[in-house]
């Protein structure tokens, strides 16, 4: 049973956040932050261990699209388990987010999760003029600009980030407004398997129950430079931690 709920915390790690794309030639901003520019067609490549067992596979991509008339960039999250641990506990789960290219704020969000004997499927379309998030069964009021769990990761990497300093990101999920604290703890050098690479490091937290309420603590390693990848993810927990560590890079 406990590597079953540690396996499954790695899962809750990755696609929570779990949380890198194209501008171009030109840059895009959020209001009152730094212009960062990605790599068109950028997808990072995680390996997910529990201490010295690799629990799986992880990543992150986005691609510029067109989606129903509008300029968008569509984020792609995958997670896989691997080795023995697909015998005992196999994972399979993917999400995307539509998120506009003009303010970056969500236009829908789908996750279809597979781990263990567990299975959902959700989709959300936001209606940010409105500020409203449709589900099949529900419509939920939102703040305008809200975001899904998997675009918030990616609006940290537009922020200027200064230890000591925090911000509030707007993130709808499960049919539930909730307000995450980012806090930019310190400067640090990691070491992964695609490098060593000088990072600033982060704490989500959410003000009420919620995605990142667990009895672990989560941060993220952003490379301290303009594009902010998130190189490494790590979640203390009771026996441990589990980190996912960035393997490769790709940029088109």
């Amino acid at each position: 049973m406990m590597k079953t709920n540690k396996i499954k915390l790695t899962v809750i790690v990755i696609i929570a956040l779990a949380n890198l794309f194209w501008t171009g030639v030109k840059e895009i901003s959020l209001a009152g932050e730094l212009k960062i520019p990605f790599a068109r067609g950028e997808k990072i490549g995680y390996v997910v261990k529990w201490g010295f067992i690799v629990a799986g596979r992880a990543s992150l991509s986005v691609e510029p699209q067109v989606w129903n008339g509008q300029d968008v960039f569509r984020i792609t999250s995958e997670a896989t388990s691997a080795g023995w641990i697909s015998s005992i506990y196999p994972v399979k789960d993917r999400s995307e987010s539509i998120v506009s290219r003009e303010n970056f704020s969500t236009l829908s969000f789908y996750k279809d999760v597979n781990e263990g004997k567990y299975h959902q499927q959700e989709s959300m379309i936001f209606d940010q003029v409105n500020g409203k998030v449709i589900y099949p069964d529900a419509t939920v009021d939102i703040p305008k600009g809200t975001v899904d769990v998997l675009a918030s990761l990616y609006v940290v990497r537009f922020k200027s980030l200064e230890p000591g300093k925090e911000f509030t990101i707007n993130v709808c999920n499960n049919k539930k407004n909730y307000e995450l604290v980012v806090r930019v703890v310190s400067r640090e050098t990691v070491n992964v398997p695609a490098g060593e690479f000088k990072t600033i490091m982060v704490e989500p937290l959410l003000k009420q129950e919620g995605i990142f309420m667990h009895k672990g603590r989560l941060f993220v390693y952003l490379t301290d430079d303009q594009e902010r990848v998130p190189v490494l993810l790590r979640s203390k927990i009771a026996v441990g931690s589990i980190v996912a560590a960035m393997e490769k890079i790709q940029k088109n």
